[in-house]
């Protein structure tokens, strides 16, 4: 049996990072290879340290510094004594317990070499979906598969680039990881775009590995009761925007019903410490699918957040997380899924009239139908891909 490496997130406490990597691994184990995802433990220093010199070097760049600034202050939190610290261990834990009985793991590797060696071991080395070739993950140097040797079949699929556009100076390492690519696949067409104009190369916009597995897989793994009893609004802002929070307070006063504050995803917002009716910590990959099905409505402004609804057919509405015409902006993944999917209503501003939207709920036998056809192009990709 052939056997697959998978470059993937297995070491960050997010809903959608672990969720893709269990369907990356489930899927290409369903095609009929032998999966396992490389570890990191051993090797994280080295790709942390070129990070750094990424962010150094980006440093007086205003956006930059804001999430940087961010992301610093919410680990320093995570390390001090006090509720958000003890909620985040809460948290943490679930997601090692989901990583425990579902993902299987390389060895460990301590060096580069080492990992390099472990990889010519492999048929293929894959890596995806999520915000892998963002600016500061490709100057790690880790999901570019720069390690992996060039005899070994490297496939990226949904990779996403995470940006509108990749700082000018980070083109050349760009252009050269694309370059040593068999097979690239992109998430979002904003990624189509920067490849062309990258290397020439017309390459395929697939779904994202969650959207391979149906519902019906996706349950196996799931309490088929709901976690949370009676009516309620789950809310996952990972943006700061205060109209998307004014949104799902209105919804709240409108249905009557309470919200589900699934705080913190991405950083640390004191203030959505204050309006949630509940904001229960002990949820993981698991527990985030069972809330998304049995919710009223969603309100989010996350990806990931967007495709479970989607798969459990749950009304949902999403938010820009970012400012349109900033650099940084992740956007157009939420603009690409809403596009194909036929769901480009669904995306809000934040002050828009609640009744309006109550009486509009989304038709998904037409979605499936979308979702249904994406699906069997993009694991046909797949499937083409891994055999070669």
């Amino acid at each position: 049996m052939k056997k697959v490496g998978l470059a993937v997130v297995t070491y960050k406490d997010n809903f959608g990072s672990a969720l893709q990597t269990y369907a990356t691994q489930y899927m290409v184990e369903k095609l009929g290879y032998q999966v396992e995802c490389i570890s990191t433990d051993g090797i994280m220093g080295v790709i942390e340290s070129k990070k750094k010199r990424y962010y150094l070097r980006r440093i007086f760049h205003p956006e930059e510094f804001k999430y940087l600034l961010s992301y610093v202050t919410s680990k320093l939190k995570k390390q001090q004594m006090g509720t958000y610290a003890e909620n985040m261990k809460i948290r943490h834990n679930m997601y090692a317990q989901f990583s425990k009985r579902y993902l299987r793991f390389s060895k460990v590797c301590t060096s580069i070499a080492e990992l390099t060696m472990m990889c010519s071991e492999y048929d293929t080395v894959l890596v995806g979906s999520d915000q892998l070739w963002r600016p500061s993950n490709i100057a790690g140097g880790y999901f570019t598969l720069e390690f992996v040797p060039e005899k070994v079949n490297k496939i990226a699929y949904s990779t996403s680039f995470g940006v509108a556009e990749l700082p000018k100076y980070i083109h050349k390492q760009a252009k050269t990881f694309l370059s040593r690519m068999n097979h690239i696949s992109v998430r979002e067409n904003s990624g189509k775009e920067i490849v062309k104009d990258l290397i020439g190369e017309n390459i395929p916009v697939v779904c994202d590995p969650t959207m391979l597995m149906n519902i019906e897989e996706w349950r196996q793994i799931q309490k088929q009761e709901p976690i949370i009893k009676g009516n309620y609004i789950v809310c996952y802002l990972m943006g700061t925007e205060e109209r998307h929070r004014d949104f799902v307070k209105r919804l709240r006063k409108k249905t009557g019903y309470k919200v589900i504050g699934l705080l913190h995803g991405s950083t640390y917002i004191e203030k959505d410490e204050e309006w949630p009716d509940e904001t229960p910590y002990d949820i993981g990959p698991c527990e985030f699918m069972n809330l998304i099905r049995y919710a009223k409505y969603v309100c989010t402004d996350s990806f990931h957040c967007c495709v479970f609804s989607i798969l459990n057919k749950t009304q949902f509405f999403v938010f820009r997380r970012d400012k349109e015409k900033k650099q940084t902006s992740s956007n157009d993944r939420i603009y690409t899924l809403l596009s194909w999917t036929g769901l480009s209503k669904r995306l809000l501003n934040g002050d828009e009239e609640i009744a309006s939207y109550l009486n509009s709920s989304i038709d998904f036998s037409q979605v499936q139908t979308h979702v249904n056809a994406k699906r069997e192009e993009s694991l046909a990709y797949l499937s083409a891909a891994l055999m070669c």
